[in-house]
């Protein structure tokens, strides 16, 4: 028989949830447009794709630094949003700047592949951390990360395959996205109890 557990959290706690309600799903819609996208239109250029894995690095890597700052976090928890979301600021910067070699546009494509990998693979760990740290989505997280560490390993084996980083950034936008979108629903509803 399953039991019921009381968390206690106070005004002050619930006032923060409420407010990171809207980042998670604002993140995950932005995921799920932005990866469909990617998915719709993988071989259009290369730019564009670069483009936009840069910009989501760059959105997501904003959005789990703001997250890093929230009421009730462990202290490991807290590192390791601030940890992937600044790399993966700096890792949307970065591409951003391999954009303007002009020696070869893969050069930039291929760079960001390895990056997103990497990006992927700490998502990976931040998101199995935080299964084994709650109960409230374990399932998911555990999910979210399997699927961010094999497609951080994908990327980082097969980097130079466009249509492959097309497919694999588009897939991994679709399912974080989700798996954000179901984290402010839970987050909205504990705001509310």
């Amino acid at each position: 028989m399953a039991s019921m557990e009381t968390v206690e959290v106070n005004e002050e706690g619930l006032q923060a949830l409420s407010r990171t309600w809207g980042v998670l799903l604002f993140t995950g819609l932005l995921s799920i447009v932005i990866g469909i996208i990617v998915m719709v239109w993988p071989g259009k250029t290369v730019v564009v794709v670069a483009v936009l894995l840069a910009i989501w690095l760059v959105v997501s890597g904003i959005f789990e630094i703001i997250r890093g700052f929230g009421r009730g976090l462990s202290g490991g928890m807290r590192a390791m949003l601030f940890i992937t979301g600044v790399l993966s600021l700096i890792l949307g910067l970065f591409a951003f700047r391999g954009f303007r070699l002009e020696d070869s546009p893969l050069n930039a494509v291929w760079l960001l592949a390895l990056f997103v990998g990497i990006s992927f693979i700490f998502r990976g760990v931040s998101q199995l951390m935080q299964a084994g740290e709650y109960k409230e989505g374990r399932g998911w997280n555990i999910f979210g990360g399997i699927v961010s560490l094999l497609l951080g390993i994908i990327l980082i084996v097969t980097p130079a395959d466009i249509a492959l980083l097309a497919w694999v950034f588009g897939l991994f936008a679709v399912i974080s996205g989700i798996l954000f979108i179901v984290s402010a629903f839970q987050v909205k509803s504990l705001a509310k109890a």
